[in-house]
């Protein structure tokens, strides 16, 4: 149960770090569904806004079938907000700035009264503060990840007005490779 009583009429954006969410299905072998996610998240309020947040990879080494389905997302409304990745000593991308932009955008949105409700798809706890603030301007701020990438210390959690688990919500599809043998990511 929570303290605030649910409205019928709530204006919601959605703020997705979509590393932190794909991190999970790296393997090819399930497909997440991030449009049917955010309308199971929104339910039956307003979606005013809904914004995905990842780090911009070189063309010479982007998937193009990861690039082929932002490329879908944006055609279906979401905003995509990239900013420079950088190759670390493993030979494997780390995104920077995505955190902090991600937090400047749902920051500026509240201030700007652009909604009633803030949906954080990460398990990230980087972005505690900015939910404390963006709470602070009366503002409630729900928590979508998946239980594994919660910290120990469960702090995410108990500052969410709402938390979703993601293996509770059924946006996950199984991929089957195509005909001519290469990797699908869409049915």
């Amino acid at each position: 149960m929570s303290l605030f009583a649910d409205r019928s009429y709530s204006r919601v954006m959605v703020f997705i770090d979509y590393r932190n969410l794909m991190s999970k299905y790296n393997d090819g072998s399930m497909v997440a569904d991030i449009f049917r996610l955010t309308q199971i998240l929104v339910g039956n309020r307003d979606l005013v806004g809904a914004y995905i947040f990842d780090g911009k990879i070189p063309e010479k080494d982007r998937e193009p079938k990861e690039q082929a389905a932002l490329n879908e997302l944006r055609s279906l409304g979401f905003r995509l907000v990239t900013r420079e990745a950088m190759v670390w000593r493993n030979g494997r991308y780390e995104q920077k700035e995505v955190d902090v932009s991600l937090a400047v955008e749902m920051m500026e949105h509240a201030l700007m009264n652009h909604f009633d409700v803030a949906i954080v798809v990460s398990g990230d706890r980087d972005y505690i503060p900015v939910i404390q603030k963006v709470q602070a301007s009366g503002k409630r701020v729900e928590v979508a990840s998946h239980e594994e990438f919660i910290s120990n210390d469960k702090e995410l959690l108990m500052t969410a007005d709402v938390y979703h688990k993601l293996k509770e919500i059924p946006f996950i599809k199984m991929s089957s490779p195509p005909l001519d043998g290469g990797v699908s990511y869409h049915e």
